[in-house]
């Protein structure tokens, strides 16, 4: 009896420890942003933990499918497009910087300059390779017909394809 409780708990607690990767950031982590820049225009972002640049991209797009829809429009064009991914390896770092100190007094009778030689040492170890990728869209809203030409998408099918992967 007491095996398959331990294991029940073990499972229980991993995934209350796994958070959602899709979900609104909080103070500047991970998850989606967004600001609207006019009325019909939007900034979009997603970041999150890992090396995956297209899962991020499709995170971005399905946030930038709801705020149209939100918004009561039909598409959307992606105006501008960055994407930044950084990448941190295992290791170690040590440092050494040797610099001189100076220091002038002044009194009554003149001034005088001390100087002497300062060392300063520095040593960071890294466990683990971090990496994180971050897209930020730029997206004009629109209501009709779709443009064909240029970066636009059809906010109803962007959300429907998207969204099977967030659930």
């Amino acid at each position: 009896m007491k095996k398959p409780m331990t294991a029940l708990m073990m499972v229980l607690l991993i995934s209350a420890c796994a958070a959602p990767v899709y979900q609104p950031a909080k103070s500047g982590g991970y998850g989606y942003r967004e600001s609207q820049i006019a009325d019909n225009r939007y900034r979009v972002s997603f970041r999150m933990r890992g090396d995956k640049r297209f899962e991020a991209m499709d995170y971005a797009l399905l946030r930038a499918s709801e705020l149209t829809l939100m918004a009561d429009y039909d598409w959307f064009v992606v105006v501008d497009r960055q994407v930044d991914g950084t990448r941190e390896e295992s290791g170690s770092k040590v440092s050494a910087r040797r610099t001189r100190n100076t220091e002038r007094h002044c009194g009554l009778l003149g001034c005088t300059t001390d100087s002497s030689p300062s060392t300063a040492y520095g040593a960071e170890i890294s466990s683990g390779n971090r990496s994180e990728q971050e897209v930020i869209l730029e997206i004009r809203l629109g209501k009709g017909v779709r443009p064909t030409e240029g970066d636009s998408y059809d906010a109803l099918e962007v959300r429907d394809n998207l969204r099977k992967r967030v659930e």
